[in-house]
């Protein structure tokens, strides 16, 4: 029997976080309560190996997505045994293919599995909530490190606010298909392989560094599948779980050894404790870790089994308004203050264009339908409507579709940075086109909310086009086929000629959006 939500006890939740990886996906089907104690209900993972399916052309076949898909269709029913919510993201072998997003648009055609694609730091951030979640490690400068089957994700922080995030294109399939050539390895491509790691990572350990740490924690796959051969090889039993476990330096140094000794796939096999399914990619990761470890000069590394998919857990009662401590889009919210400080936005315009957007978006949600996550969207695109500013006041609002669709901003998916970007792209000068770059990827209820917020976001902007804040607020009085707007003045003596003749330019679209005709009034406030 399924059992409804509505029927678990009250302030619980099963949420199911899907991640897609370059080298497998896992599932984790998990039980959160009010206090956000996650109780693990099942698990499940299938190595599909995205990231060897990638052309020369970067672009992932048919083959691939008949695989991605099958394995997808799997997991979702495990999810819907349990009633759970699926989170599904995507991580580097989907950031790298040109046709990531055509892929993931045919998967959820295929399975129902809308995978969201994130960026290397998003992947960071989440993969340090799910770290800081299973280890008492919040009141300690920590490094954690990420070794995946494409990249390599950095964290360093303390008490959750990040010092230092970045993600690399160090991932063991990724370096193995690269470079490993031949079985038996040879010296050449072994060389040439120790080469790239270390001038990668250089630089960036050298920053870490800068910033400090008094912790290492490793989590990931390659981080467990070396600490169990290090155990093999030292002839000590495996305990129950790996979870907490450390894994020293010394031990790092043992397993490359071994492997780099191990030259062919076979004898890496033969070696104590080895997943048979890593052998052929654990060469290439454990060079990562050892360089990481020497670079860091880590002692000893804390191994956690809580990660990625616990932080897509913790990362999504946020999105959903509940549970967690203070404003559950705060991160989200940081990035886009943060940004709009890089490109130099101007701040008081920006709040007054966002609370202004806001207000109308709150006010017209009966006529509009749209859910909150689009308010999240609406508001990010209205604090940094005139980023663009930054580049080139001609087309601004061009280059803020540029910049917000090719900047990191923490907590939103890729997917999620393309409806900001749009918003931002039709807030000014022409409408949007079915055809357009991006909007014609949307789906058709998705084109419908970007113009809808592009709409609102248009007459926010007009209502303070003198730039001085003259109408304080509005008032929406909807009358059925009459909506009538009350400007709120902040003062007397204001002259809003300038603010009356550019929204009478937006009238016209406002009005064919709601199908209504729309009245303006002012009064001092």
């Amino acid at each position: 029997m399924v059992i409804s939500n509505e029927l678990l006890p009250s302030r619980k939740r099963r949420i199911a976080a899907i991640d897609v990886g370059t080298n497998s996906v896992h599932l984790l089907v998990a039980e959160v309560d009010d206090l956000n104690n996650i109780q693990i209900i099942e698990t499940a993972k299938d190595q599909i190996r995205l990231g060897e399916a990638l052309d020369e052309r970067l672009l992932l076949d048919a083959d691939a997505l008949t695989k991605a898909a099958s394995t997808l269709r799997r997991l979702r029913e495990i999810a819907d045994a349990h009633n759970a919510v699926v989170r599904a993201v995507g991580t580097h072998a989907l950031r790298e293919a040109k046709n990531g997003r055509e892929f993931c648009a045919r998967l959820f055609k295929r399975c129902g599995v809308n995978v969201e694609i994130i960026s290397g730091n998003e992947e960071a951030r989440l993969v340090s909530l799910g770290v800081e979640y299973g280890l008492p490690i919040s009141a300690q400068p920590t490094l954690i490190a990420d070794i995946g089957g494409g990249s390599t994700e950095f964290w360093a922080g303390q008490w959750g606010e990040e010092r230092f995030s970045t993600s690399l294109k160090l991932g063991a399939v990724r370096l193995t298909k690269k470079y490993i050539q031949s079985d038996p390895v040879n010296d050449a491509d072994l060389e040439s392989l120790k080469t790239y790691i270390l001038t990668r990572l250089q630089p960036v350990l050298a920053e870490i560094c800068k910033v400090g740490f008094e912790n290492a924690v490793g989590t990931s796959g390659t981080a467990k599948a070396i600490k169990a051969v290090a155990l093999g090889l030292q002839d000590k039993a495996m305990p129950e779980s790996l979870h907490g476990a450390y894994l020293s330096s010394a031990e790092v140094t043992l397993v490359k050894n071994a492997i780099e000794g191990a030259r062919s796939l076979k004898e890496r096999k033969s070696l104590p404790n080895m997943d048979p399914k890593r052998a052929d990619i654990l060469l290439a990761g454990v060079l990562v870790l050892d360089t990481i470890t020497r670079l860091g000069e880590i002692e000893k590394w804390t191994l956690s089994l809580t990660g990625l998919r616990e932080g897509i857990v913790l990362d999504s009662l946020t999105r959903s308004h509940q549970w967690l401590r203070g404003d559950p889009s705060d991160i989200r919210w940081r990035s886009v203050r943060s940004l709009g400080r890089k490109f130099e936005v101007d701040e008081v315009h920006a709040w007054h264009i966002t609370t202004l957007a806001l207000s109308l978006f709150d006010q017209l949600s009966t006529r509009h339908g749209l859910d909150i996550s689009w308010r999240e969207y609406l508001r990010s695109a209205a604090y940094t409507h005139e980023c663009g500013r930054y580049l080139s006041y001609t087309g601004y609002h061009k280059h803020g579709f540029y910049l917000l669709r090719n900047s990191d901003l923490g907590g939103f998916t890729t997917h999620e940075q393309d409806f900001i970007a749009s918003i931002v792209r039709y807030h000014r000068k022409r409408l949007p086109k079915e055809n357009d770059e991006v909007f014609c990827d949307f789906e058709a209820k998705d084109q419908k909310a970007v113009d809808v917020c592009a709409s609102l976001l248009r007459l926010a902007v007009s209502l303070d086009r003198g730039r001085k804040g003259k109408i304080q607020d509005v008032r929406v009085v909807d009358e059925g086929r009459k909506i009538c707007l009350h400007l709120h003045l902040r003062g007397s003596n204001h002259d809003i000629g300038l603010e009356l003749y550019q929204t009478g330019l937006e009238k016209e679209h406002f009005e064919r959006m709601f199908d209504v005709t729309l009245q303006l009034e002012s009064s001092e406030r």
